[in-house]
């Protein structure tokens, strides 16, 4: 299914922008103010639109302003560079595959370490007879579980908090 799993692409640079794909999704690291995001290609592709529509006013000023246009022709060309290292990155992310997309996710699901689900009763202690409700909706499995509070232990044995 997805070529790369757990794989991360080029690193790719615009400014102090960083950006790269890593399991099909595209971070983004601003080294400036420090901020990072990590982004779907959907939502990568809409700032490459956004950069597009200011290069393309860019071109327009300058046809108008000729005394502008060496600089500004410079300025369009760097973000020209930007949106085709922004389309080649959203391209290694596709590659990597959708973790959005439910036949990919599957994918993932099966293939993950470590695959048993892990339910901590720690906070849902009180150390009554009387049984909790039911958990809310688990990370892995996405439904709601009610503990049976089976534990492998020997027979007629309390477990006491620090006992393990």
């Amino acid at each position: 299914m997805p070529a790369g799993h757990g794989t991360t692409g080029k690193c790719y640079t615009y400014g102090s922008l960083k950006f790269y794909a890593k399991n099909g999704f595209i971070c983004l690291h601003d080294e400036e103010t420090g901020e990072f995001f990590v982004l779907t290609r959907k939502e990568f592709l809409q700032r490459a639109q956004a950069i597009s529509d200011e290069a393309k006013r860019l071109r327009t000023i300058a046809a108008e302003n000729p005394g502008k246009a060496a600089w500004l022709s410079a300025d369009r060309a760097a973000l020209q560079r930007a949106i085709e290292d922004m389309i080649a990155v959203t391209k290694e992310a596709k590659e990597q595959g959708d973790r959005n997309d439910p036949v990919v996710d599957a994918w993932f699901m099966r293939h993950r370490p470590g695959r048993k689900s892990k339910i901590s009763m720690a906070s849902g202690a009180n150390f009554t007879t009387a049984l909790p409700g039911a958990l809310p909706v688990g990370k892995d499995t996405g439904k709601q579980v009610t503990p049976d509070f089976s534990v492998g232990a020997p027979a007629k044995k309390l477990i006491l908090p620090g006992d393990f």
